[in-house]
């Protein structure tokens, strides 16, 4: 399955240490931001995680138990293997 620029940049960003979670219906996903001068969570919206998971290049780093909640996603092997590659 091709990856799309938005992809890539979102796998090479969790490469990076950056933190994402998603929701566990695995349907919405966001990317975790602090803002620096008041050290609070700003989270953004992350459409691609939903296709990432859906092609197995990331997967849950705990058993979702509830399907309201965010669990922190990390990269499967695929994932590692397509975020060194380029797009075509």
């Amino acid at each position: 399955m091709p990856v799309s620029r938005a992809q890539l940049f979102t796998l090479r960003r969790m490469r990076n240490g950056t933190r994402y979670m998603m929701r566990g219906d695995k349907g919405y996903g966001i990317e975790v931001r602090y803002d620096v001068a008041t050290g609070n969570r700003d989270d953004v919206n992350c459409r691609s995680l939903a296709p990432l998971m859906r092609s197995g290049l990331i997967r849950f780093k705990t058993k979702p138990t509830d399907m309201t909640r965010y669990y922190e996603v990390e990269l499967t092997p695929q994932g590692i293997t397509a975020a060194k590659g380029n797009i075509q």
